[in-house]
């Protein structure tokens, strides 16, 4: 991929979508960058290099930082790179989605974070929060974990890490629900049965002999 914002124009190639080459031919007619060429190739540890190189110019940064967002799988990935909190850490309910260890103050009803087995899980945890725009992959304490972030401001170089936007997954992954999605029908979902607020045991409303707190508020699945 080639961002030639030397120019008032933006030329780009290989990885966007048809729809995100004309936005940003609209977007760029309207503008002069006076920077060089940005060029982010297929390899993610180049990209990531060369996009870090010039975030210091933040118009241009955010070029390169949407030119890796629209790679594909892995090359979207921000090699070397860990989101920080600054703010922007996503605090939210992380044990419908299977988190058990790591959270924050051991805490997984309310967390930026958790234990994970692969990069995976980060990705496809980011992709069901409607809120996560950025996750972050990487050793914390010796344990790997996945962080969740509203935005990028805590970003910088972290050797080990790797990070990336919610757009950022493997093909064919799709966002999850909360819990196991066997026991949804007739209008019973994660939020009427197993909020936080209705204690320990769910709502008992929504248990009988067949469905259960500790089988409906768990996914099926691990991270």
């Amino acid at each position: 991929m080639v961002l030639d914002v030397g120019k008032p124009f933006v030329v780009l190639l290989a990885f966007c979508s048809p729809p995100a080459v004309s936005r940003f031919q609209t977007w760029a007619s309207t503008v002069t960058v006076p920077t060089p060429t940005c060029r982010c190739s297929s390899a993610p540890e180049m990209a990531t290099s060369l996009c870090t190189s010039w975030r210091s110019t933040s118009l241009f940064a955010g070029l390169c930082l949407l030119c890796l967002a629209r790679a594909d799988w892995p090359a979207c990935q921000e090699q070397n790179t860990v989101m920080r909190n600054a703010g922007r850490a996503l605090f939210t309910n992380l044990q419908g989605f299977g988190a058990t260890v790591g959270c924050f103050q051991d805490d997984c009803q309310n967390t930026d974070k958790f234990v994970a087995s692969s990069i995976e899980s980060c990705t496809k945890v980011c992709q069901s929060l409607p809120e996560c725009e950025f996750w972050t992959w990487g050793q914390e304490e010796g344990e790997q974990k996945c962080w969740f972030r509203l935005g990028d401001d805590g970003r910088e170089a972290g050797e080990g890490w790797i990070s990336g936007g919610r757009s950022c997954y493997p093909p064919g992954q799709k966002a999850v629900v909360m819990g196991n999605n066997n026991c949804w029908v007739e209008g019973f979902n994660y939020d009427t049965c197993c909020d936080p607020k209705f204690g320990p045991s769910g709502n008992s409303q929504c248990w009988d002999g067949n469905f259960n707190y500790d089988r409906c508020c768990f996914p099926t699945d691990e991270l």
